[in-house]
């Protein structure tokens, strides 16, 4: 009895990792007025952040249907095969619940849902795991209790470069943008407990930097795990952070890098960097 791993276009998998790894993604649906993309498949992270940036409103993003999980559910319960499904945070979108109605359409048990608590490479790390597990052979059960433990010590931490997708997605108001604007304003997220937070404001990204580091000091990154340094259509942001990682003797050993896609990009917009990894306790 083999196990499929499954995850969602949130995760940010490219394609060819996705299809090496034997994962199978299941699409976002991304809403740019009258057209509609699927995440990852018809519509790239270069394209994506074009179209956000030639709008003046954001577009919208769609979960995923029960079908499109009930469609790979049955195709494992015809093969007798398990599954782990690891999927967006449930307080971010309503892609956890897609699943779980699939899962009680199709009426077969070794199907085993995680909400990662996560998003883009936070989720990634969690696959990872689950890929790993499952070519060692351990059962899916095992397979996501052991995912299940790992997911509270994930960490993204990030820079904002502008307020203004937040003003689009209406988490601003247009004088608070214009303000940030004006003062050069840079927020620092979080993921925390599957929701993101703002937990710093610096002004100007010199500072942001700054405080992202410190956020990195307080919470450190353990390498027996995989990091991936973070970023919003410019991976060129490296040169803000990691040079200076590298100086404290704190650049991570086991550094990947993730181009933030549709799910988190509608929100924060082009320009963002930061770090995914699991924290050291």
């Amino acid at each position: 009895m083999a196990t499929r791993i499954i995850t969602d276009s949130a995760a940010d998998f490219d394609l060819d990792t996705a299809r090496r790894r034997k994962i199978s993604v299941v699409p976002m649906t991304i809403q740019f007025g009258s057209a509609a993309f699927l995440a990852g498949k018809n519509l790239s992270n270069d394209t994506f952040f074009q179209l956000l940036q030639e709008g003046r409103e954001n577009p919208s993003t769609s979960q995923p249907a029960p079908a499109a999980f009930l469609r790979l559910f049955e195709e494992a319960k015809a093969a007798g095969d398990q599954v782990v499904a690891i999927l967006l945070s449930g307080s971010l979108s309503g892609t956890l619940q897609s699943a779980e109605i699939a899962k009680g359409m199709c009426d077969y048990e070794p199907i085993y849902i995680v909400d990662s608590r996560s998003a883009t490479a936070g989720m990634q790390i969690l696959v990872n795991l689950a890929c790993k597990l499952r070519d060692s052979g351990l059962p899916a059960a095992a397979i996501a209790g052991e995912v299940e433990r790992l997911k509270d010590k994930v960490r993204i931490f990030a820079v904002i470069d502008t307020l203004e997708y937040l003003r689009r997605g209406g988490r601003l108001s247009g004088f608070q943008a214009g303000l940030g604007a004006v003062t050069k304003l840079k927020p620092t997220i979080a993921v925390r407990d599957g929701a993101v937070s703002i937990v710093g404001k610096s002004f100007g990204m010199a500072a942001a930097v700054k405080h992202l580091l410190k956020l990195l000091e307080e919470h450190p990154i353990d390498d027996d795990f995989p990091s991936y340094f973070l970023y919003s259509s410019d991976r060129t942001r490296e040169e803000l952070l990691l040079p200076r990682l590298s100086e404290q003797g704190r650049l991570p050993q086991r550094l990947h890098y993730c181009g933030i896609g549709p799910a988190i990009g509608t929100h924060i917009g082009p320009g963002a960097l930061g770090m995914a990894y699991v924290q050291r306790v």
